[in-house]
């Protein structure tokens, strides 16, 4: 049996309507399902987190996740039976982790895949955690401090969201957020080590660990990230006038703002970010606190059934 989890609001209801239209699919009725579509925010770690080993006495083979990047987010999160395949469909507003994974948005495409047993690949997430947090939680796309953090607590506001995904521009709203948020934005002060070298930012724009190059619904942030299980690509802003930063962002759909002297990037597997005051983060857009925060690679990747558009 498959699990469809579906988050119905997702890219203003597109998630909803392709799922609509794959369960006429005639491989969809081939296969035993059985669908979960979410009701609220966090629903689908609730979900996630209570599937078992079988479902209505059918063995679960596998988890099919249709929403955006924050379903993908939650599920992961929640998901016990780590050793569950797990396949995405990108219904989302940004859907960054299909573009920085290169894989096809035709349901179709994946529903044969999943049917067939066939397009197996390892993804290796990120794992994270921070003070009072019991358990380390994972990140599929990226960790960010500073200015990142602050845009994509800005960008999660439903009426920013619903506004743009009603007119079918849902990738702009992390451009409209970053606009907003940039007048007032005052850079932080953070220590990081970086696999036990440390390095103090005292005017730090932004810093990221990055799975793959893309946020924000398609700015190339970190051109050369490709995902793997022995180090993060990390990108850090520090020391940059506000004035340079239209110019750095306008270069940044094209992987150009490197060139940019305030810009650094660098490689490292065990990180960890400390700061005097608590500072805002986002995992994934998720935002949230902390004086402190360790990243790092997890001993096992996620098994993913995903059909890269090369393959096609």
């Amino acid at each position: 049996m498959y699990i469809f989890i579906v988050n119905p609001i997702a890219g203003f209801g597109r998630a909803k309507k392709m799922y609509e239209e794959i369960v006429q699919s005639p491989i969809f009725t081939q296969l035993q399902t059985k669908t979960y579509h979410t009701k609220y925010h966090g629903h689908a770690k609730t979900i996630a987190n209570e599937i078992n080993e079988k479902v209505i006495g059918h063995v679960v083979q596998g988890i099919v996740i249709m929403g955006g990047d924050g379903t993908l987010h939650e599920v992961v999160n929640g998901l016990r039976l780590r050793h569950l395949p797990v396949s995405f469909l990108p219904g989302g507003s940004g859907n960054d982790f299909q573009r920085g994974m290169n894989i096809t948005n035709d349901p179709n495409e994946t529903l044969k895949a999943i049917k067939n047993n066939t397009h197996t690949i390892d993804y290796w997430l990120g794992t994270y955690k921070i003070p009072n947090q019991l358990k380390q939680r994972y990140f599929v796309n990226c960790l960010g401090f500073g200015f990142d953090a602050v845009v994509a607590k800005s960008a999660n506001q439903p009426r920013y969201k619903g506004f743009f995904n009603r007119f079918l521009i849902g990738s702009f709203v992390y451009l409209f957020a970053l606009l907003k948020e940039l007048i007032f934005f005052k850079p932080i002060s953070i220590t990081v080590s970086l696999d036990g070298v440390e390095k103090k930012f005292s005017q730090c724009f932004l810093f990221i660990v990055n799975n793959h190059p893309y946020i924000g619904g398609g700015m190339k942030i970190n051109p050369h990230a490709q995902n793997n299980e022995t180090e993060f690509s990390i990108i850090i802003v520090d020391s940059i006038s506000k004035w340079k930063v239209f110019a750095l962002f306008s270069t940044i759909f094209f992987g150009q703002h490197l060139r940019y002297r305030e810009v650094t990037t660098f490689q490292a597997k065990n990180i960890k970010v400390s700061a005097k005051e608590s500072v805002l983060f986002q995992a994934d857009g998720e935002p949230s606190y902390t004086t402190y925060c360790s990243i790092k690679k997890p001993q096992e990747p996620m098994s993913m059934v995903a059909v890269r558009k090369d393959e096609k």
